[in-house]
């Protein structure tokens, strides 16, 4: 099950201001304060999780590579930043004793099955010391490693404003750029990896997607559905590839920048077509230039730079798999619109409508023409139009 499917089990936006008031008491020095608190959120692992004695005993290990000469690393406080029900947890501790300072950040990540942690822990350290590792203004979050016990993958964040904070800033063009040379580093790089993407999957996806959209907005039914159709009509022609290391969740949200820009979250770390991670996000980079500026025409030229820095690394050109999944993400972003996920600012009303047709218009607006079915279409002329700019 991919992770949009399980979208459907997240909370409603009633709920998520419960789980709010929830993670605001998980933490070390309140969490036997709130024993209904602790019982909702299902994760009785919590106990030993939130728990600085415990967590300085099984973080020790892990954390001797960042012991300050003569110490020995404690954690000091530890708090619940996110969760989802009986399943994951993202926990923030507070260090001392290490080469960072008086307080150095680490966080632990809950997962299921220890298998899960143990993969995103071997993907991140390979990008982190290998990928990457040339690369100054480039990278991503340092994995220390795993608890066993726990199926906690332990790392230090990284630092920095999240890409969408800074979209209006006069450094907006720069790391666009930086985000296209960061995600050419990653397609050409030999990741080991036994995930796979799974186009079955997603053609199930989009037809749930497009029926999901139609119910909450009938009037735009047909074109969601016409979306969807297109996408399961036309899979077998693409030739996708199959081989190269996806980010798949690839966008604003997932990159922080300061100096240089890193990229978080690899839990959905696959092979696949690039393309899939270019388009992806391409879409909801649409969807932020509306927000930031309310208006979409500064999307082109941040588009452009993202795309010809990617192109100076990889060597790629506009092609019909990029215009595919283009489309498959302006459907994507329009469920996610409908059924108030994806990400903040997640708007309802008159202006959730609004975005679900700005979307939904460039998902149309990116498909081949009836008669010519190929890199055809006024959209994927566009693009190759704007990357050929210098």
């Amino acid at each position: 099950m991919s992770d949009d499917q399980n979208d459907a089990n997240k909370p409603s936006s009633a709920d998520n201001m419960r789980e709010t008031g929830i993670v605001n008491v998980m933490t070390s020095t309140s969490m036997h304060k709130h024993p209904t608190a602790f019982i909702k959120t299902r994760l009785p692992v919590l106990e030993v999780a939130l728990d600085c004695d415990k967590m300085t005993a099984q973080l020790e290990p892990l954390l001797a590579a960042l012991a300050r000469p003569g110490e020995q690393p404690a954690v000091t406080y530890a708090k619940l930043l996110a969760y989802k029900q009986g399943n994951r947890g993202l926990i923030h501790y507070e260090v001392s004793g290490t080469e960072y300072g008086e307080t150095c950040i680490v966080y632990g990540k809950l997962y299921p099955e220890l298998s899960q942690a143990q993969r995103v822990c071997q993907t991140m350290q390979s990008l982190h010391d290998d990928c990457f590792k040339k690369s100054p203004l480039l990278g991503v979050p340092r994995a220390l490693g795993c608890i066993p016990e726990m199926s906690m993958l332990v790392y230090v964040p990284a630092e920095g404003e999240m890409l969408g904070d800074v979209f209006g800033a006069e450094n907006a063009l720069r790391y666009v750029d930086l985000a296209g040379e960061w995600l050419g580093t990653l397609h050409t790089y030999p990741l080991k990896i036994e995930k796979h993407f799974r186009l079955a999957t997603e053609l199930v996806n989009v037809q749930a997607w497009a029926v999901l959209v139609g119910h909450k907005y009938p009037e735009f039914a047909d074109e969601a559905m016409h979306i969807a159709k297109h996408l399961q009509d036309h899979a077998s022609e693409m030739a996708f590839e199959t081989r190269s290391p996806i980010h798949k969740d690839f966008h604003y949200g997932h990159i922080l920048v300061d100096r240089g820009l890193k990229v978080i979250d690899f839990d959905e770390m696959r092979l696949g077509d690039p393309n899939f991670d270019l388009a992806h996000f391409c879409a909801n980079l649409h969807l932020l230039a509306y927000r930031v500026k309310e208006s979409p025409y500064q999307f082109s030229t941040l588009q452009s730079a993202f795309l010809r820095a990617y192109a100076r690394v990889a060597d790629w050109e506009p092609n019909e798999r990029f215009v595919y999944f283009y489309a498959y993400t302006c459907l994507k972003i329009m469920k996610q619109l409908c059924s108030v996920r994806g990400l903040r600012p997640r708007p309802e009303g008159d202006e959730q409508h609004k975005q679900v047709k700005l979307m939904l218009d460039q998902g149309i607006g990116s498909l081949p023409n009836a008669t010519r079915q190929k890199l055809s279409s006024k959209f994927a002329t566009m693009i190759m139009n704007d990357t050929e700019r210098k």
